[in-house]
């Protein structure tokens, strides 16, 4: 009976120990808000919080009347590890974040919001909050006007927004805002509406809208001055009735106070040519807004009217369009097979909405019923004044000689009719479709057997791959940093002239920060602030352990023997008076009454301590003036020799650190992976034995059987892979696994290697040549390429005249001109500092120009060199979904984009975002990279 109850109880123990451990891993999910009162115009913040858990979905934003509701931006992750007693343990936070924006006042109610963590279904409390409208008074006033008495729904009509802020005015310093200041006081959380594009646009192009002084009648009938903004747009009306101003509401932080704050460089700056105000540093003395508060004001409209577009006579095919338009039909190809795929591209052309434009309804019209055409609503992108729709149609049999003309029918405003227009019809040849031949889907890939020719001309060293067999691919290394030593002549003279700014401005610094002081005038603060004898005591004491340091004791808190080390010490250097004085006085601070039982007077201390830190800093300038003594008629001579000896010795260090640094490298650590193969040393040489041999044994074959040279490279890169993933991090392992991928086909992951390789070791030759035959196998054809415009363009042009540039001086003579250029720039500047009188816009400009000029060129040549992007492509063809999943559809297809490189943009589930050089997004299976 003993035995079964311990029986029992050890199940129970176990149930009760996981059920502990699930409950503790579990999803925990929670929401708050940043304030439960918020004005009107005016975002607070919903924050939902989901702890670990391994998988979510993000909540639906709920439609709440009166609130705007959006996301604050990408969700913040974090993780911890904790290791008690061998046992790990793991936790995940993410934090999702959203702007809550009340439109009106009022009582809202965040309602609960559902959503699956892992796989279960959570609900959030629902959350109430009020918000409220800041009194506009006489301050905001916002006007609406159309320019016609009626308008169509989808009809363009262009209108005036009218803005009219009061000028704010401060009584004390006699100042009022002008029409550029009060523009810039609108909040980003104004709500434009249909003039949202309008501002956008002049944003865009560094403008805003100019504002004048008129005179307008307030709520009372009196008349202010007020700026008035205005701005006109084209809008386009959705709905029948009054013309609506309700997406509009403009929010102004209205001032309230004014502050100032000052300058101590502006001498520094005073022989600019620009003048010492617009040249000044961040402390300059001006205005500056210091409190506001939110103003909403609604648009007032006008008395336009919408009226909708009349049902009386529509045609079948028409899909809303309000204007005047046009449309043009290209095919291609043209001569098919019947059930081969023709892509049609609809272009529509017109004055109205292009955005609000729909294609026709292919799957539905009459003339298309020979064609086989997709019943999907196409999506079309906009361009100036035109649409352009593409689509696949398919003849259904042989014999259709050619698409008819399309139909596209709209309403126009100016007749009140509807009207349809036509395309031209294309001329087509269809004939009869043909069995495909199996050799005409199967081929082969060639082999690389002309890769050293192919990289002749543009590496100095030829590809090798002879893999490398020594032990040493065993052991981890940390990668290098590609910077080199003369980074340092641009780094450390900006930061000596900072040193010597601060130097120079200690006084300035030392007032403002107590940190900075001398311990002398702490202590005189620490002194004349003490309330009581122990913190005068504490102060003394302080100060004379700073000029006498000696080993604390630790036997007692009492004042006296707390400083009888201290005082110990001043008798050891000669100061036995003044030992005698502070000893006495600590004894004093130490009791509150005299020897006649009399309270002391703290004031006559106070007196006492100030009168010994001062005979006692006297007592050690001049002894410090003893030891040191120098000849009166050289004394002011030799301060002008010191400050040009301070500033040669400093830039002499400096050129001194970066020859020391030439010889030198940094070194990062390299990411380790969170789950790794563990293997044993043996085990790990055995692997990279077979791995070498089958290589090699693969190379011997390559010339006689191909099939089975391939399998063994194939073995070989998956035992050189098993190391990679057993936490090994070298760059022989990365070059031996690269060109076992290489000879595989595998051009892909080959590429992915040798830059992995290189990023170990940067400055090797040989890895460098091996990437550069990867990459010229790969393909550029029908692949995604980067877009090019005016910003590109330039930057091309750049980059050509940089790459002539190195080839004629040499990169050496490039480095070379910005080392001497910094140090003659900063050395200059560094002179102005130390106050020496010199016109830094006459003797600097040179100096500068090169320094800027030379680190541009070092710059594109950097960049010449690598290329964007942190995946490479294993596949040959890849598609793009719309979502992380087959079901999506696809945005783009992509042939020949093996070895090409992407940017990684999201990452969920076994599903990656990835951005092309193009510009193309979507999303692919993780299996398709290799992450770099």
């Amino acid at each position: 009976m003993f035995h079964s109850n311990n029986y029992l109880q050890s199940i129970l123990a176990v149930i009760i120990l996981g059920i502990a451990g699930s409950s503790a891993y579990a999803g925990d999910v929670s929401m708050s808000l940043s304030s439960r009162e918020a004005y009107v115009g005016s975002p607070i913040q919903m924050q939902i919080s989901i702890n670990n858990a391994s998988d979510y979905e993000q909540p639906v934003l709920p439609q709440i009347d009166g609130v705007e509701v959006r996301s604050a931006g990408a969700p913040s992750q974090s993780s911890q590890v904790t290791i008690i007693n061998g046992r790990r343990t793991e936790s995940r936070s993410v934090v999702l974040r959203y702007l809550i924006t009340p439109r009106r006042a009022g009582t809202f109610e965040i309602p609960a919001l559902t959503f699956k963590v892992d796989g279960n279904s959570v609900e959030t409390k629902p959350f109430r909050f009020v918000a409220t409208k800041s009194e506009t008074g006489d301050l905001l006033y916002v006007e609406l006007a159309g320019k016609k008495d009626k308008v169509f729904v989808g009809q363009p009509l262009e209108m005036t927004l009218k803005i009219y802020i009061k000028p704010y005015r401060d009584q004390k310093h006699e100042l009022t805002l002008s029409e550029g200041d009060m523009w810039n006081m609108i909040s980003d959380h104004t709500r434009w509406g249909s003039f949202q594009k309008r501002i956008e646009e002049i944003a865009n192009n560094r403008q805003r809208p100019s504002g004048k002084e008129v005179l307008r009648k307030d709520d009372q009938g009196g008349e202010r001055a007020y700026y008035m903004y205005e701005i006109d747009a084209q809008v386009y009306p959705t709905k029948a009735g009054k013309i609506s101003g309700d997406d509009i509401q403009i929010v102004v932080n209205y001032p309230t106070a004014l502050g100032r704050s000052r300058d101590p460089f502006d001498s520094f700056f005073e022989d600019s040519p620009f003048g010492g105000s617009f040249m000044s540093s961040p402390f300059s003395n001006r205005l500056t807004v210091t409190a506001s508060r939110p103003v909403v004001a609604e648009a007032a409209v006008d008395t336009t009217e919408v009226l909708p577009v009349p049902a009386q006579g529509r045609p079948l095919d028409y899909r809303g369009a309000v204007g005047q338009y046009q449309i043009v039909a290209q095919a291609s190809p043209v001569d098919v097979n019947a059930g081969d795929p023709i892509t049609l591209n609809l272009g529509i052309i017109g004055t109205g909405p292009m955005e609000l434009v729909q294609a026709p309804p292919l799957s539905e019209l009459p003339e298309l019923k020979q064609f086989k055409v997709s019943n999907q609503p196409l999506a079309g992108y906009v361009k100036d004044d035109s649409k352009v729709f593409s689509t696949t149609i398919r003849p259904r049999q042989a014999g259709i000689t050619m698409i008819p003309a399309i139909p596209f029918s709209f309403f126009n405003p100016e007749t009140e009719q509807f009207e349809t227009v036509h395309s031209d019809p294309i001329a087509i040849t269809v004939e009869k479709a043909e069995s495909l031949a199996l050799d005409a889907i199967v081929g082969a890939k060639g082999t690389h057997s002309k890769v050293q020719n192919k990289t002749q001309s543009t590496a100095a060293l030829e590809p090798s791959f002879i893999n490398i067999d020594t032990l040493s691919a065993l052991t981890s290394q940390e990668p290098q940093t590609a910077w080199s030593w003369w980074w340092l002549s641009v780094v450390l003279p900006p930061v000596l002239w900072v040193i010597t700014l601060a130097t120079r401005y200690r006084r300035w610094f030392a007032e403002r920060m107590p940190s900075l002081r001398s311990p002398r005038n702490r202590c005189f603060n620490q002194i004349s602030s003490a309330g009581d004898q122990a913190a005068i005591a504490d102060a003394l004491l302080r100060y004379m352990r700073k000029l006498f340091p000696a080993r604390e004791s630790s036997g007692t808190a009492d004042s006296s023997n707390e400083s009888a080390p201290t005082i110990g010490a001043m008798r050891a250097a000669g100061f036995y008076e003044l030992a005698a004085e502070a000893e006495l006085l600590m004894e004093q601070l130490s009791h509150s009454q005299d020897s006649y039982g009399s309270r002391v007077d703290i004031e006559e201390q106070r007196a006492a301590a100030i009168e010994l830190v001062n005979r006692l800093t006297t007592r050690m300038q001049s002894q410090s003036k003893r030891q040191i003594r120098r000849s009166p008629a050289t004394r002011g001579r030799n301060s002008k020799r010191t400050k040009i000896a301070q500033s040669f010795v400093l830039l002499l260090g400096l050129a001194s650190m970066s020859t020391t640094v030439m010889a030198n490298e940094t070194t990062a650590t390299a990411p380790v992976s969170a789950s790794q193969v563990l293997l044993s040393q043996e085990q790990r040489e055995m692997i990279l034995k077979d791995a070498n041999e089958s290589y090699r044994e693969g190379l011997a074959l390559a010339k006689t059987d191909v099939v089975d040279a391939k399998d063994l490279f194939l073995q070989a890169a998956n035992q050189y892979q098993m190391l990679v993933n057993a936490g090994i991090s070298n760059a022989s392992l990365y070059f031996n696994l690269g060109n076992a991928y290489l000879q595989s086909d595998q051009l892909g992951r080959a590429i992915a290697n040798y830059e992995r390789a290189l990023k170990l070791e940067p400055d090797n030759r040989q890895f460098q040549a091996n990437l550069n035959a990867a990459q010229a196998m790969v393909q550029t054809a029908n692949t995604p390429q980067e877009v090019t415009g005016p910003d590109r363009n330039l930057l091309l042009k750049l980059e050509n005249a940089n790459s002539i540039l190195v080839k004629t001086v040499g990169s050496q003579v490039i480095i070379m001109v910005l080392v001497f250029s910094s140090f003659a720039f900063w050395g200059l500047v560094i002179w102005r500092t130390m106050g020496y009188k010199l016109s830094l816009w006459k003797c600097a400009t040179l100096p500068g120009l090169l320094l800027m000029i030379s680190l541009v060129s070092i710059y594109l040549h950097a960049e010449n060199t690598v290329q964007q992007g942190n995946a490479v492509i294993v596949e040959q063809h890849l598609q793009l979904h719309a979502g992380d999943g087959e079901q999506f559809t696809e945005v783009a297809v992509l042939d020949s984009a093996e070895g090409h490189r992407v940017q990684t943009l999201a990452h969920r589930g076994s599903w990656t975002q990835i951005q092309t050089g193009r510009g193309q997004i979507g999303w692919v299976p993780d299996r398709v990279l290799e992450l770099l």
